[in-house]
């Protein structure tokens, strides 16, 4: 159906998502506290700041890890089904 190199792009995004999806988290959560907090929040505040953050932002990442993992199978065969 879809262009065999397509497919194989969308699989290896797919995959790349897990690395890739990090600093996202981190772009979002830094700009989520910059609304909440009445100060400013950097990047700088967020490595030198407290310990919370970082556990936050690892909880989020494990979270979406969990995800992931939930819909790998899905997903690898919906872009099988595509191949044909």
């Amino acid at each position: 159906m879809l262009n065999q190199s397509l497919i194989q792009t969308l699989s290896l995004f797919w995959k790349l998502l897990t690395v890739l999806i990090l600093p996202v988290i981190m772009f979002l959560y830094i700009k989520f506290m910059d609304v909440c907090y009445e100060q400013p929040f950097t990047f700088a505040d967020l490595d030198q700041g407290k310990n919370i953050h970082k556990w936050m932002i690892i909880a989020i990442y494990l979270a979406f890890l969990l995800c992931w993992n939930r819909l790998n199978p899905i997903v690898m065969n919906i872009l099988k089904k595509l191949e044909h």
